[in-house]
């Protein structure tokens, strides 16, 4: 009896987990494309009034000024921050990243969804960020 409740357990457990594995992952850089998504340049969106992001939950604003400010907004914890961007000798954009506040050039692009969704793609990974709106200018006066 205990033999046949424990095989009963080990089946449902293994039913369970297997059913449970899958995963969904973000599309790739090249999926977007495929699906009638477009790679966006940081520097043809920020123009002569700059640029701010919105994350589609609120969660976050990110504006990039035309002067080569960044200023980043977390809703939740109120935290801001002003950081920098640039067009590096080479053409690559750099910004500070957020989280460690060190300089990374070229490494993320922005892609436009087929529903005008933007996200930030990691190039060496193809990880997303979270994805956002676009404003004009500097709604929130950063």
């Amino acid at each position: 009896m205990f033999r046949e409740k424990l095989i009963y357990a080990i089946v449902v457990v293994l039913f369970t987990a297997t059913s449970c594995a899958t995963t969904t992952s973000a599309p790739t850089i090249d999926e977007l494309i495929a699906q009638g998504g477009e790679v966006i340049s940081f520097t043809d969106l920020i123009g002569d009034a700059g640029v701010t992001f919105v994350s589609t939950e609120g969660d976050w604003f990110n504006y990039l000024g035309a002067d080569g400010r960044k200023v980043v907004k977390i809703n939740k914890t109120g935290q801001l921050k002003e950081l920098t961007w640039r067009v590096n000798d080479s053409g690559q954009f750099c910004q500070q990243m957020f989280s460690t506040e060190k300089e990374a050039c070229d490494n993320n692009v922005i892609i436009k969804d087929k529903e005008g969704i933007y996200n930030s793609y990691n190039k060496a990974n193809s990880k997303p960020g979270s994805p956002f709106i676009i404003m004009s200018g500097n709604p929130e006066g950063f």
